[in-house]
């Protein structure tokens, strides 16, 4: 069998890319996720709204 030796420098060097890595990928997530609440607040929204009940309770509460 081989005898595999890595160097703490060696090791240290690929902890940091490593970490650089999965620190852009959780940005990147992090992003997609806001994208993601948007759009289904959008949504929800315009399933309230296009469905006229929050209106009409709106209205009765404004007196309209």
């Amino acid at each position: 069998m081989e005898d595999i030796t890595v160097s703490e420098d060696e090791v240290a060097t690929k902890l940091a890319v490593h970490e650089a890595v999965c620190a852009e990928r959780w940005k990147q997530a992090n992003e997609r996720l806001g994208r993601i609440e948007i759009v289904l607040a959008a949504i929800v929204l315009l399933l309230l709204v296009g469905e006229g009940s929050v209106v009409a309770v709106l209205r009765r509460l404004i007196g309209g």
